[in-house]
């Protein structure tokens, strides 16, 4: 019982960290009219392409994939937490701390997941409402959670990302900018999964976005719930899966660095 309230604060304090960090880049109105307001623009700008195919379905296709890749984009940011944790000197102390780096380093980012679940359910309304397409009381209240499963299994990804690009601080840029790019393009966000060759559909399967976009659209659509619960529970699997495999590479990345001597070094 006491280990456990022990990891308990340490995740506590560590989320805690995580959010004076991002309060010490944005201040609510440079994130609001900034950032969030870009988040905005970026999802109107592709939905209003889908009025060029003029079908009402294909404007409120783009509009939910669209909104739903806030959470990814979001999320994804915790790649670059391993290198900003190298350049701060906050890895080398994490290693050195009597409790794992590993559940340290995971929750100094979570502040990515949460802003990211926030940022994508205010973007679905805001284009719902400009679009003109009907949100239900049920809607409401569900989307939320969609985004915050979306958004999860994207910070997986982005904890296994991460670990890959500690070992080679110049590429953390590319490698993010190349997750939630391939993710958007190939997970359903605006073509169908099924667009593409089948081996691009058996990466896709395997990617954050693509079961948690489809268990979306099948909720907003009425669609049976039984293929609602199956994608949840596909996204979910990828989420443990991925965070599995960050999980191994951030323990073999530092230790590697550990053997160098060079885990403290700027990046």
């Amino acid at each position: 019982m006491k280990a456990a309230l022990k990891w308990f604060d340490v995740l506590m304090m560590s989320t805690r960290i995580g959010f004076r960090d991002l309060a010490a880049i944005y201040t609510w109105r440079t994130w609001t009219f900034g950032w969030f307001l870009r988040l905005v623009a970026q999802v109107v700008f592709f939905t209003a392409i889908g009025l060029m195919a003029g079908t009402e379905a294909r404007v409120q296709y783009m509009a939910v994939g669209n909104s739903a890749a806030v959470a990814c984009i979001e999320a994804m940011v915790v790649i670059t937490a391993t290198v900003r944790e190298r350049s701060l000197g906050t890895l080398a102390l994490q290693v050195a701390a009597p409790t794992s780096f590993v559940l340290t380093y995971i929750a100094r980012g979570l502040y990515c997941l949460v802003i990211g679940t926030a940022s994508s359910t205010g973007v679905f309304f805001i284009v719902m409402l400009i679009f003109g397409f009907p949100v239900s009381l049920g809607t409401a209240l569900l989307v939320p959670l969609f985004m915050l499963l979306v958004g999860a299994s994207s910070y997986c990804m982005g904890i296994a990302m991460g670990a890959i690009v500690c070992r080679a601080p110049a590429t953390q840029w590319l490698a993010l900018n190349l997750s939630y790019l391939s993710v958007m393009t190939f997970c359903g966000v605006n073509v169908p999964v099924g667009y593409w060759p089948s081996v691009i559909q058996r990466i896709a399967d395997v990617l954050p976005l693509t079961h948690g976009l489809h268990s979306l659209r099948a909720f907003i659509g009425g669609r049976p719930a039984g293929e609602v619960v199956n994608g949840l529970l596909l996204e979910l699997l990828v989420g443990v899966g991925w965070m599995a495999v960050g999980v191994l590479l951030l323990r073999w990345a530092v230790a590697g660095e550990r053997r160098r001597g060079t885990i403290e070094l700027s990046a």
